[in-house]
């Protein structure tokens, strides 16, 4: 009945808080496939930025052609400062077709935040407000509250007991 098969690809597109990035940055630390992509301003770059990123300016003029002749079968992680552009970019590489292209949360002031290491010779940032890294540092609070409740309850409760109705 069904003689052929259609074999289509899987496009990964997810959002990684900092620790996560940075596992995902070690487990593929010397291959030529991961591509590390800073979309920050020139001056931002240089001031502070993750070891081994290529900056792609978001606000350039040639920004999109950049971008587009990048080779669609590798792996990137995209950051900014706060993680607007990144996602903003993220989302314009999975319509170009990327097949794997991972979104930084909270950008390098979360990775700051997370005492998490930089290239040498930068700067640090100034405390910027941004309700997308409030709401991020939020998350990531919350999730280390449940985690630390979800063991409580599992070490407090009896292994073997099974609860019955009556």
């Amino acid at each position: 009945m069904f003689d052929t098969a259609i074999d289509t690809e899987t496009k990964i597109s997810w959002n990684l808080f900092p620790g996560e990035a940075q596992a995902l940055i070690v487990e593929n630390e010397n291959r030529d496939d991961f591509v590390i992509i800073d979309v920050c301003p020139p001056q931002e770059f240089k001031d502070r930025h993750i070891e081994n990123a290529i900056n792609i300016d978001f606000f350039s003029k040639s920004f999109k052609l950049r971008i587009a002749t990048l080779s669609k079968e590798k792996t990137y992680l995209v950051y900014c400062k706060v993680g607007g552009r990144s996602k903003l970019t993220q989302r314009s590489m999975r319509k170009l077709g990327f097949n794997k292209v991972y979104n930084l949360i909270g950008g390098t002031l979360l990775w700051e935040e997370e005492d998490l290491p930089f290239a040498p010779g930068g700067s640090p940032h100034r405390f910027v407000f941004c309700p997308v890294y409030m709401s991020a540092r939020a998350i990531i609070k919350t999730r280390k509250m449940l985690k630390a409740i979800c063991r409580s309850f599992s070490l407090l409760a009896p292994k073997s007991r099974i609860l019955e109705k009556n």
